[in-house]
This record gives structure tokens, C-alpha cells and sequence, in this order.
């Protein structure tokens, strides 16, 4: 917990540091200006549509405890869900184990059969981002080679996680190294659930829902431009969301900060926006996904402990 809530303060200050640099490189005062003509009423359907993006997570997420076989009713599943949302700041939201803790609390289920499931939702994602990317450049017809390029990535990542002659070879160096062969054992257990979720019906099941959930803040990113006066086409909104946030969670980057915003600006400069719109675009869209995201999962996690304190005893 203490290691998580470090990696936590990370993302925290990163993320500190880069919107300062959005804002110098766009500049002060263009930035106010350009943010003050924001038709700030859009923010609420774009809140929405993130909601909705995490709601279809949640039923993924519960779709693997399911077949997993962890007793977890749905109420207290979403409140675990929603409590992992603070820890998207973290490294390839690897931060989000925080949640194989707290279905271990609540059910006893050991850490090696839930931290999969963690793993799972990330290469799902990665997958209904590829989908997502895959749409948009056939619509568009451009982008082929941003498309091949994190396909492969994608691809290769899955098919490791997969396979028993890489988790094999993993294992036996595990075994070798001192301290840390006692891990083997857990390692290979967690493997074993690992497998079981990536068998095909579940992956295609698992992966759609992760299309549409990221589909969502797609139309929610083409939203924020329109409240700029900015015309972006729904395509060409999927291929650049999908994309800037493809690099920034194959980067590992906290939260993906800085590939995803770099790689979104990049794109609507080179659509003809001005800089500070810009900056503007993707910046009241990383609040309204990924900051509204900790944000949710920071409320829900302190009234998660609260509940968990106030079932305690008085001694």
C-alpha cells in the first residue's frame, strides 16, 4: 500500500510538471483567452460519456471475477472498481492492484488469482484501443503506420502473456535467481489464471466492452473540440484519442502523462489548430477522463475505509 501510494504521488507531481509545460508552450495569456470561449455546458455530457466508459469497465471487470469464480456481489465489486480509479496515475495503471487487495479483504481470495485480472483489463484495453485505432484509419485511410506499429506491440504482448513457452522461460529464470525463487509457485499460479482469462470467447467478449467503454471518451474528446469551435470529425477524433492514448499506456508513463497529451497536440497542430486551442482540447479532455477518474476513485476509496473502519469493533 505504502509503494502504491508513492507511485500515486508520482503521477501527482508528473502530471504537475506537464501541465506547466502545456501551458508555457501554448502560452499564458492565449491559453486563458482561448479557455474563457469554452461552451462550458459541454462538459456535462462529456462527464457522461466518461462515466459511461467507466460503468462498461466496471462490467468487464466483474465479467472476470465471475469467471474467475470470486464470490463478490455487484455492490461491493463496484465500489472495489471505482476505488482502483485513484491509481491511474500510475505506471501502465498497474496501480490499479490496489483492487486485488481489496477483493482480498472482502472475499480472502488470494492476490495471485485477482492481480490477473488487473492485467487482463490492461491488455483488453490495449486491444479495443488497436480496434479503435484500426476504425478510425480505415474511415480516414491514413494512419497505416501508427496502426502497424502498436498492432505488433500489442500483439506480441498478448501472445507472451499466453504462452507457456515464454511463461516457462520466465519461471526458470525466476527459479535462479536468489531471493526471489520463492515467488516461482505464485508466479506460476498466477500465470495459470492469467491463461484462463485470455482464452479467445473471453478476450473477444472482454475486448469488445473495452471498445465501446474507450469509443465513449472518443466521442467525448470530439465533444471538447466542438466547445472550441474546433470541427473534428468522429473518425478522425477515434484515430487520435486511440492513439495518444496507445503511446502513453506502451510507454508505461504514469497515467500515460505526457505521451498521450504530447501525441494529441501533435495531431491537432497538425490538423491546423492554433497551439493554445490546442493545449485547451487536450487539456480539459485529460480532465474530464483521467482526472475526473482519480478524482471518483479518491472519493470512493476514503468512503470505502471509512465503512471498513466503522465495522470494527471498539476494543
Amino acid at each position: 500500500m505504502h509503494r502504491l501510494a508513492a507511485r500515486w504521488g508520482i503521477g501527482i507531481g508528473l502530471g504537475a510538471v506537464v501541465y506547466l509545460g502545456l501551458a508555457v508552450y501554448a502560452g499564458w495569456d492565449e491559453l486563458r483567452e482561448t479557455l474563457a470561449l469554452f461552451r462550458w455546458w459541454l462538459l456535462f455530457p462529456v462527464l457522461a460519456l466518461s462515466l459511461a466508459n467507466y460503468f462498461l469497465r466496471f462490467v468487464r471487470w466483474h465479467l472476470y471475477l465471475r469467471r474467475s469464480a470470486i464470490p463478490l456481489a455487484v455492490l461491493p465489486s463496484l465500489r472495489i472498481f471505482f476505488s482502483g480509479l485513484v491509481m491511474s496515475v500510475t505506471p501502465g495503471k498497474l496501480g490499479e492492484l490496489l483492487k486485488a487487495y481489496l477483493v482480498r479483504t472482502e472475499t480472502g481470495a488470494a492476490v495471485t488469482q485477482t492481480a490477473p485480472i488487473v492485467i487482463a483489463e490492461r491488455v483488453t484495453d490495449l486491444l479495443a484501443l488497436v480496434v479503435l485505432l484500426f476504425i478510425g484509419s480505415v474511415i480516414e485511410r491514413s494512419g497505416w503506420i501508427e496502426l502497424a506499429i502498436s498492432g505488433a506491440i500489442t500483439v506480441v504482448l498478448v501472445a507472451g502473456l499466453a504462452s507457456v513457452r515464454v511463461a516457462s522461460w520466465v519461471l526458470h529464470v525466476v527459479a535462479r535467481m536468489p531471493g526471489l525463487h520463492r515467488f516461482g509457485e505464485r508466479l506460476e499460479h498466477a500465470h495459470r489464471s492469467m491463461r484462463a482469462l485470455l482464452r479467445p470467447r473471453l478476450l473477444v467478449e472482454a475486448t469488445v466492452l473495452g471498445t465501446l467503454a474507450w469509443f465513449a471518451e472518443c466521442l467525448g474528446f470530439a465533444l471538447v473540440a466542438s466547445g472550441f469551435g474546433a470541427t473534428l470529425a468522429v473518425a478522425r477524433a477515434t484515430f487520435i484519442y486511440a492513439f495518444a492514448t496507445l503511446v502513453g499506456a506502451l510507454l508505461l508513463l504514469p497515467g500515460g502523462l505526457g505521451g498521450t497529451e504530447g501525441s494529441m497536440i501533435a495531431f491537432l497542430v497538425g490538423d491546423g489548430l492554433a497551439r493554445p486551442r490546442a493545449v485547451g482540447v487536450t487539456f480539459l479532455t485529460r480532465i474530464a477522463t483521467l482526472w475526473f477518474a482519480v478524482l471518483l476513485g479518491a472519493l470512493v476509496l476514503l468512503g470505502f475505509r471509512r465503512a471498513r473502519l466503522g465495522d470494527q469493533p471498539l476494543a
